[in-house]
Order: C-alpha cells, then sequence, then structure tokens
C-alpha cells in the first residue's frame, strides 16, 4: 500500500503544480488596470461636480494598494453622490464585496476633509455626512484598497485539489518518527548532557567518579530539559508537564527546581541552565 501512495501522492502534486502554471488567470482583473479605472473614477467625479473641461491627472500609486487620484481644477462635491459615483467605478472592476477606504484631503495642508469605509459586508461599511456640500476647493482623493481583492474563482479549483491531495496523504500517512534524542531518551536507561552522564532511571548524575542524587521532580525535569538540549522550552509547557498531576502550577516552583538543578550542574562550564526573560528556559550545552 505505501509503494502506491508514494506515486500517487507524487502525482496528484504535480497535477496540482502544473495547473498552478497552466490555469487561465482572469486578465481583467482590477489589478492589472486600477490606474485606468481610477482615472474614470475622477472624470465622473469632475462630472459629477459640473466640471466638462479641467483634467484628471495621472494617479499617483502611493504602494501596492493604495492610490490619490490628482485634479487639474477645484471642484465641489457632495458625500452621497461622490461615495455612489466612486463605488460605481470600482464595482465594475473588482469582486463585488471590496473592501476600502475613501479619505478627501485638502491640496494645501493635507488636510482630511471627509472620509469614509466601504466594505462587502454593510454593517461594517461607515458613510458619514451625506447630504453636505462640500465647498469649491482643490481636491485630492486617497483611495486604500485592503489587500487580496482577486476573485476568489481564479484560485478556487487549484485550491480545493490541493486540499483534496493534501487530505487525502495525511489520511495514509505513516505517524512521523519521533526526533534523534527523543527515541535515545525512550531506549537508553541514560543521556549524557556534556560531561554527566544521567541516568534518569536511577535518579541519579554521574560526572566522573562523582554520583549526585535527584528528586523525583529534579529528574522529571532534567530529563525534558536533557531531550531538548538547546532549544528553549516554554514556562507554561514546564509546569504543565511537571506539574500537572498535581492540579496546581506554581511558577516559584519552578524557578526554585531550575535553581537546584543549576547547582548539581555547575561542575561542567560548558552546561548553562539559561533563563529566556519573558519565555522559559534553556539547557545550553556548548
Amino acid at each position: 500500500m505505501k509503494k502506491l501512495l508514494q506515486p500517487a501522492g507524487l502525482g496528484i502534486l504535480s497535477m496540482i503544480l502544473m495547473m498552478a502554471i497552466l490555469w487561465p488567470w482572469n486578465s481583467n482583473d482590477f489589478g492589472e488596470n486600477r490606474e485606468i479605472r481610477l482615472r474614470n473614477v475622477g472624470h465622473k467625479i469632475l462630472l459629477a461636480s459640473g466640471d466638462t473641461t479641467s483634467r484628471v491627472l495621472p494617479i499617483n500609486k502611493i504602494s501596492e494598494g493604495e492610490f490619490i487620484i490628482l485634479f487639474e481644477s477645484p471642484f465641489q462635491f457632495e458625500p452621497n453622490t461622490l461615495v455612489k459615483v466612486i463605488h460605481a467605478g470600482l464595482k465594475e472592476g473588482i469582486d463585488g464585496k471590496e473592501n476600502y477606504r475613501v479619505n478627501v484631503l485638502q491640496c494645501v495642508g493635507n488636510q482630511i476633509v471627509y472620509g469614509y469605509q466601504m466594505s462587502g459586508h454593510k454593517d461594517k461599511t461607515i458613510v458619514p455626512c451625506q447630504g453636505r456640500i462640500q465647498p469649491l476647493d482643490c481636491y485630492r482623493i486617497k483611495i486604500q484598497f485592503e489587500p487580496n481583492q482577486l476573485k476568489a474563482s481564479n484560485f478556487s479549483i487549484p485550491i480545493f485539489i490541493g486540499l483534496l491531495a493534501f487530505g487525502f496523504l495525511f489520511l495514509f500517512k505513516k505517524n512521523p518518527s519521533k526526533p534523534e534524542k527523543e527515541q535515545d531518551l525512550d531506549q537508553s536507561p541514560s543521556l549524557f548532557i556534556g560531561k554527566y552522564d544521567f541516568k534518569y532511571e536511577s535518579y541519579l548524575l554521574k560526572i566522573g567518579s562523582e554520583e549526585i542524587e535527584l528528586s523525583q521532580k529534579e529528574n522529571k525535569l532534567l530529563k525534558l530539559f536533557a531531550s531538548h538540549q538547546n532549544q528553549i522550552l516554554e514556562r507554561d509547557r514546564l509546569l504543565k508537564e511537571i506539574w500537572e498531576d498535581e492540579g496546581v502550577f506554581v511558577g516559584r516552583s519552578l524557578d526554585m527546581f531550575v535553581s537546584k538543578l543549576r547547582k548539581k550542574l555547575i561542575l561542567d562550564s560548558s552546561i548553562n541552565l539559561k533563563n529566556i526573560r519573558g519565555r522559559g528556559y534553556m539547557l545550553q550545552v556548548d
């Protein structure tokens, strides 16, 4: 069965890759012609204000999803009409559930004289001060789009196939083997920490001819550190694994036992049981 699954998995993944490369992405996406559409929005704003002669200047692209529409001449606007004109001009190019913010700025001083937020979810759409005509002035309109505005239909088939493939492999996948160090712990009655020979089944630390006895909790805590040498162990994990059976987690108890272990590991200068501030501890072995 395993021999059949491996080529089957590779075949499915190859098919997904080919579909991603050859998939006919929608060439009418808003991302490819947004500057043109924004200029058209600016043109409609001027028409709505009664201006049929002045120009819309080149669109100023601030970032990937942020643009400013610039105008040659001053104009006035009514907020409700402005909202409708902008929305009508944008919805032709992107999904009807688009999210974007609009700010109308004065040319001098960049003060925001009007702004609103449009969301595909009506309860999140905020359009204030409708009906109040703004005076004739030099304005710039900044439109900021939220990321990932591509239509979902472009990606649905490859994503669906990918989920099926990985779900198939996950169901039949062999359980991953334990990390090497944890395997050693399960198969050997001792473990080396620097110059120490940690006899965890006997609750002993040996270095040279000297033997150091460990309490039950010291032994359990050191075994956890020894299986994750040079790795940060979070405080919450240490408390849970060492004190979970008692039903009470006491942070000071952890600090006290770590301090005891430090003293018992002091004979090897290459070992450092470090406190990682705000996270936990790490048994560092050079």
